[in-house]
């Protein structure tokens, strides 16, 4: 197939966008990028040229426009851009970004940094005023009717958005990212901007007689980077992902154009690169305003869209007739358009009013399903003008939670965040006010209402805090009973077998033991702190736990899978990605029935994810007794002095709710994918069109299934597996052991990018200001303890001490006693607190030498004493290579402790830092 062209003839009508996207003044900590200003030129010149242009000048969005290097540039200036060009474009949609950059110490969650931009130290949410390429940007491109998608992200940290690209199914979707993950990149020259833009720019430009194409794009711009060198003198390596054949991105530079210029293609809709409305937010006597693309003209989009087929339809016919006979068309096309506009009807904003929009907050795993269900809700109705307009959003569960309990601050945010950098923020972290709410689980509402008093606060809100000592409630949730069920199972992969009779009526400590001793298994769920169902199933999993079992659970999830995934489809589509097929065949997840079963589809069959491979296993479902069933239950959100038009706002909800709790259309979306729909009392079984009766699953899920849980409030019980997820995270104890020997120095494994030194600074930036640390320098005379280089017990407000006295440190004319070094560091890291659950990390950094010197006896004595308890993690970097093979002392130590060993094999840098940072709860740049 030819790559697509945007100036073809067959496209010529179609609607092409490009939104370029500069920040080049911080107000914050981050220094300017003046280079930025250089760059959006250069891209406003390579995609407008006269010549081999594929856009028209008025086809192009910038932000910040004529504002000058002191614009500010806002996260909600440019959500409603990608939002507009979403909805606005069937042609070409290139998105453009130059500025800063950031992720977290793992490498997760790309953020693209605005003005106003900043870093807290609450590991929950430690960017604000960002947007997440994997929770804001992907998402909304992902949705667009574009033709094509092209992203090209010039900052640093741009290649972690690889591991987030997620097109749908079916979409062409390509992304350019300057280098790849884990990198950072230079400023770049005001006068010349970026090297990275600039080198976009010739190839964009120079079309040497052929069309230049995304794939030629990548090979030369790999080429004009590679002999430079990146921060660190990483080697400047663009990367990328696509999805889809291939699309041109310059026409070939010739003297004349090939073919004719395209019909002019009707107009795109307001463009929002001006600045955002600056009028005063509604009061709360106003209820919730509607979103800015309040759906006004949804409800008209057939007929526009049937009336845009004859115009593109007829607007081609044009280009390829004669001028006389284009002038006697154009006279039909006029009256095309007004017999269109007679049969068609006016558009909902000639005669209608505005909707009444009712926004709905719901739980990451529901929102596909229940967004599904509310388009089905607004398409019903065929009269021409829409009553009730929906939107539906998501958010963690935790958060959720806690807004509700602090509602007050939905309307009044907090003037400043404490030191701490926790700081509840409603708008923030959930969205705008809802109107409804439907979370997974029951005992969601529970944690919400204080154990069912709706409208009041709560003693506990899963932080340790009283939600009274933080803001007032002025919101009344009213539960009016569940649209859908599904059961939270433990997904076994089916050739680990175990007895039919553990299917169901056994509680979940039960059913994993028995298949710990059948064969060696990985217990796997997503963040408790992001869906309900999650938060359940560790409640169960604590519940019968052993001293120091919270921390064993949780490191084993960390080292099996480091980063965490927030929704049980993320947790699925992670292990049918993964290259550790190991893992995916030993892996044990908890996850909704409904996940498991839409997984468990054959190739080819409706309601497959897009995500999943043939590599991942066909799982059965196992239904653990005491795992409450997620009922989720609809619940109505009334806020205090919203009056002027509460009552047409209550009927207009409750008349949703009847619709999707009983209409066969409504219950069809939920079990379309794997749900149980409601019955009169609880959950009905599946019907034949149900994902659950596939024969996929017919032997993997029950079609009877006992009610599971307890019916009691069990948000105490939550509140406090919350509290020991949260301690096994965090604040943690982390102590390094540096081999200073004068081998290192004779190696050249000590000063210098990628030396022992470099490596310990570079990771401390994963350490936050709670964490007790300190360094150890190991090379002492023999029978003397390590050198206490920065005394452990360090909590940070002088984090940057500690790194420059680290790349301070000397080598000794000693050998490093390791063995002693590492027997003593596991006793202190144990000794001095009563916490068993805390995180403790030992990290071990040599050139291997002294390392391997350690005689066998010594061996077995140090892994016999890291299998003790409190389980301290070691992580072994050893800066030469075999040193971690199969039975060599550093795999034997990861082996026994749950930790790791790392080598040149290794990205060590990146993977260190993600290492500290399970223990740590700082943030990485």
């Amino acid at each position: 197939m030819p790559p697509y062209n945007a100036r073809g003839e067959e496209n010529g009508a179609k609607r092409n966008r490009a939104v370029l996207i500069g920040v080049e003044h911080y107000t914050g900590t981050r220094n300017d990028l003046p280079a930025v200003a250089t760059n959006l030129r250069l891209m406003r010149e390579a995609l407008t040229d006269g010549t081999t242009g594929v856009m028209r000048p008025e086809d192009l969005v910038v932000v910040p426009g004529q504002g000058g290097p002191s614009a500010t540039v806002s996260p909600l200036r440019v959500r409603a851009a990608l939002s507009s060009a979403r909805d606005g474009v069937d042609g070409l949609l290139v998105v453009y970004f130059a500025g800063h950059g950031i992720v977290r110490p793992d490498g997760s969650d790309l953020n693209l940094m605005f003005t106003d931009s900043r870093v807290t130290r609450d590991r929950h949410h430690p960017f604000v005023d960002t947007l997440s390429w994997r929770d804001d940007v992907m998402p909304e491109l992902r949705n667009s009717r574009a033709d094509w998608v092209v992203v090209i992200l010039d900052c640093c940290f741009a290649g972690n958005a690889l591991a987030a690209f997620s097109p749908a199914a079916g979409q062409n979707f390509a992304l350019l990212t300057a280098a790849e993950p884990g990198v950072e990149i230079p400023p770049g020259d005001p006068g010349t901007g970026t090297e990275f833009t600039a080198a976009l720019h010739r190839l964009l430009t120079t079309g040497e007689g052929e069309p230049v194409t995304f794939t030629r794009i990548v090979t030369g711009i790999r080429r004009a980077m590679a002999p430079l060198k990146a921060v660190d003198g990483h080697p400047w390596i663009p990367d990328e992902r696509r999805h889809g054949d291939d699309v041109v991105l310059a026409l070939a530079a010739l003297p004349e154009p090939s073919q004719p210029a395209p019909a002019p293609a009707p107009p795109l809709p307001p463009s929002p690169a001006g600045p955002p409305s600056t009028s005063p937010a509604p009061s709360p006597s106003s209820g919730p305003p509607p979103p800015a693309d309040a759906p006004q003209a949804v409800a008209a989009t057939g007929r526009k869209r049937r009336a845009a087929s004859v115009r593109r339809a007829l607007s081609a016919l044009v280009g390829r007739m004669t001028r006389t006979t284009a002038v006697v068309l154009a006279g039909v096309v006029a009256l095309a358009g007004a017999g269109a506009w007679f049969l068609l009807g006016p558009t909902q904003g000639d005669d209608c009013g505005s909707p009444l929009e009712l926004r709905v907050l719901t739980d990451p795993d529901l929102r596909p399903t229940v967004k599904k269900a509310a388009d089905a809700y607004l398409e019903r109705d065929d009269a021409g003008c829409r009553t009730v307009g929906i939107t539906v959003y998501d958010a963690k569960a935790t958060d959720a939670v806690e807004a509700f309990r602090s509602s007050s601050l939905w309307q009044a945010p907090p003037a400043a965040c404490p030191p701490s950098g926790d700081c509840l923020r409603p708008q923030r972290d959930v969205g705008a006010q809802p109107d409804i709410w439907i979370p997974a689980a029951g005992s969601a509402w529970q944690r919400a209402t204080a154990g069912g008093a709706s409208g009041t606060t709560a003693a506990a809100t899963g932080t340790g805090e009283p939600a009274a000592d933080v803001a007032k409630s002025v919101v009344d949730l009213d539960r009016l009973g569940p649209v859908a069920y599904t059961p939270m199972v433990l997904g076994v992969p089916d050739t680990m077998r175990l007895a039919q009779s553990l299917q169901t009526d056994d509680p979940l400590n039960r059913i994993v033991s028995a298949l710990q001793e059948a064969q060696p298994a990985e217990i796997l769920r997503p963040d408790p702190e992001g869906t309900e169902g999650a938060l359940l199933a560790t409640d169960a999993l604590y519940t019968a736990s052993r001293a120091g079992y919270v921390s064993t659970v949780e490191t084993r999830m960390a080292q099996a899978l480091p980063r965490m995934p927030s929704t049980a489809r993320e947790l699925m589509c992670a292990l049918a990605r993964s290259s550790n097929n190991g893992l995916e065949d030993k892996a044990a997840v908890l996850v909704p029935e409904q996940t498991l079963a839409q997984f468990n589809l054959s190739a080819g069959k409706a309601g497959r994810p897009d995500c999943t491979t043939e590599a991942l296993a066909h799982r059965v479902a196992h239904y653990p007794s005491d795992v409450p069933m997620l009922d989720l239950p609809f619940v109505r959100v009334t806020w205090a002095g919203a009056d002027r038009d509460a009552d047409e706002r209550k009927a207009a909800v409750e008349e949703f709710h009847d619709w999707l709790a009983t209409d066969p259309d409504a219950q069809k979306a939920f079990t379309d994918d794997g749900f149980r729909g409601a019955g009169e009392s609880g959950p009905a079984p599946p019907g034949a069109g149900s994902v659950l009766r596939s024969e996929d699953n017919a032997t993997a899920v029950r079609e009877q299934i006992p009610a599971t849980g307890p019916s009691t409030d069990v948000s105490a019980s939550l509140n406090d597996a919350l509290n020991r997820y949260r301690g096994a995270l965090g604040p943690g104890r982390v102590l390094y052991l540096l081999d200073n020997s004068t081998s290192t120095a004779d190696k050249r494994v000590w000063d210098g990018t990628g030396g022992a030194k470099e490596l310990v600074a570079r990771s401390m930036s994963s350490l936050g200001a709670k964490d007790a640390y300190g360094v150890w320098l190991a090379a002492v005379e023999e029978g003397k303890p390590a050198t206490d280089h920065v005394p452990f017990g360090l909590r940070t407000g002088d984090g940057d001490g500690a790194q420059k006295a680290v790349t301070g440190a000397r080598t000794a004319a000693f050998d490093a006693r390791i063995a002693d070094g590492l027997s003593d560091a596991l006793d202190t890291l144990r000794n001095g607190t009563t916490d068993a659950e805390q995180p403790r990390l030992l990290v071990l950094v040599t050139d291997g030498e002294d390392l391997e010197a350690v005689e066998e006896d010594e061996r077995k004595e140090l892994v016999a004493k890291a299998a003790g308890t409190p389980l301290v993690r070691i992580v072994t970097v050893s800066l030469q290579s075999g040193a971690c093979a199969d039975g060599r002392l550093g795999d034997r130590l990861a082996a026994a402790s749950g930790g790791r060993c790392l080598d040149p094999a290794a990205d060590i840098a990146v993977e260190l830092a993600a290492e500290v940072a399970k223990a740590g709860t700082g943030d990485a740049e």
